[in-house]
């Protein structure tokens, strides 16, 4: 992976960018004249971001999380990815960022609590460019975030999106062989729960996150930019297996998902939650593993993992 840009200082930003401006541009398209890794400004950061009492309790009742002692257990993931997930799209709307922001895809993301987020205090969120590098189907860039309060950084988040088809100059392509190379087949594994996901869910999730992408709102903008329907946003799907997962809200923790096969709605997803655990450096280390997939195709919507640090 490259990463020419890392001595580049983030810029900072008044507030955390509305994400609606940012998607009417990125539908309007043009023309895209940077063919390499190299950006102008590869990171944002906005100082002193509010995290709402209110608009965590929201994004609780809609993942189904249960109402918490807020002092003690600190903020939602969920609520936490929507303060960084804005400055990423800020970057990628960029008119020298090489990919087209309208059509990537988040394929996984990995977020680590070393700390809870406190709500009700104000933190501060910065977003880099790490990097891009090839993929099979096209080429990817990483995104790495931190939360941080009082220059403690809180929390971590490396998220990756594929844009399927395009390539950069000075990313090397992936051999023919690593090209070539077959994912694991998909074991069924025993459920443990099944969703019932509403028609409305993307809309439901657009007001509380702020994610208005048009093919998580209604069935015609999804099929104008290709999708059979509405897309169920991944940052739900995940938010709702976190929750469902048992987390103590005051622990540290890591939680790691792929996304694979996206959730058109209505739907009704079979869900797999068990206990893991594993040894680390010696060290065991308890977990649970996550997996949802659809019942009829019997392809996985994603895996996941919850792991204690």
């Amino acid at each position: 992976m490259t990463d020419p840009n890392a001595s580049i200082p983030a810029k900072t930003l008044p507030a955390v960018p509305s994400l609606a401006p940012l998607y009417a541009k990125a539908a309007k398209g043009g023309k895209r004249t940077n063919r390499t890794s190299n950006l102008k400004t590869p990171a944002l950061a906005v100082k002193g971001v509010t995290v709402e009492a209110a608009r965590d309790e929201e994004f609780r009742r809609v993942a189904g999380a249960p109402a918490v002692d807020h002092l003690a257990n600190g903020a939602f993931f969920g609520h936490v990815h929507s303060l960084i997930m804005p400055l990423q799209m800020e970057l990628m709307a960029a008119d020298d960022f090489p990919l087209p922001m309208m059509g990537l895809i988040h394929t996984s993301n990995t977020y680590r609590q070393l700390k809870p987020v406190p709500v009700g205090s104000e933190v501060d969120v910065e977003v880099r460019v790490a990097g891009f590098r090839a993929h099979r189907s096209g080429t990817e860039v990483v995104h790495e975030a931190t939360v941080s309060r009082g220059g403690e950084v809180l929390v971590e988040e490396t998220s990756v999106y594929l844009a399927k088809g395009k390539r950069l100059d000075d990313v090397e392509p992936l051999a023919e062989s690593a090209g070539a190379s077959k994912r694991p087949q998909f074991r069924v594994p025993v459920p443990t729960a099944q969703w019932r996901v509403p028609g409305s869910i993307g809309r439901t999730w657009a007001k509380v996150s702020g994610d208005w992408n048009p093919i998580h709102v209604t069935g015609l903008t999804a099929k104008a930019l290709g999708m059979p329907g509405v897309v169920a946003h991944g940052m739900y799907t995940a938010s709702r297996a976190l929750a469902e997962s048992n987390v103590p809200g005051g622990a540290p923790f890591e939680f790691h998902i792929e996304f694979a096969a996206p959730v058109i709605v209505p739907a009704t997803v079979m869900v797999a939650i068990t206990r893991a655990g594993e040894v680390v450096d010696g060290e065991g280390r308890g977990g649970t593993d996550i997996v949802a997939w659809d019942r009829k195709k019997r392809r996985p919507h994603f895996t996941g993992s919850v792991r204690d640090i």
